[in-house]
Formats: C-alpha cells, sequence, structure tokens
C-alpha cells in the first residue's frame, strides 16, 4: 500500500480551490484523495481544512501540474 502525502489545503477565504485542483490533477491522470472534505464545509477552523492528497510517488509530478495550473505558486 502506497502512502499519500499532501498536496494542498483549503483557504479559509477560497475551500472551492481544492476541489477544482483536485478535478485538474485526475484529468491529468493522477490519483487524489479529500480529506476533511466534510468538516471543511461545516466548520471553519485551521484544523478542518480540507485536505488534497495524491500518493507519495506522484507528489512532484502533481505539484507541477499544480504550479502549471495556476493552483500553486512557487
Amino acid at each position: 500500500m502506497e502512502n499519500w502525502k499532501i498536496i494542498m489545503s483549503s483557504d479559509a477565504t477560497m475551500p472551492f480551490e481544492v476541489y477544482l485542483a483536485k478535478n485538474y490533477l485526475e484529468s491529468e491522470g493522477i490519483e487524489t484523495q479529500l480529506q476533511n472534505e466534510l468538516a471543511a464545509q461545516v466548520y471553519s477552523s485551521a484544523a478542518d481544512e480540507a485536505k488534497l492528497l495524491v500518493k507519495e510517488s506522484d507528489w512532484e509530478q502533481g505539484i507541477q501540474i499544480l504550479t502549471k495550473g495556476g493552483y500553486i505558486k512557487m
């Protein structure tokens, strides 16, 4: 079983960005998982942010894809 790594977490002002990034990564062939998805919709504390995860082996490629797509800035 492969480990998963956080690639992005929601910002309280722009939580939908995580969902857009998830769809973008999946369209590029990167498998994703969301953590705390429902809690992030109900609560606004940092501990309850939605977190987007990718497999460790896909993390570097995922960073490149999200940077290219404008979801993260390096």
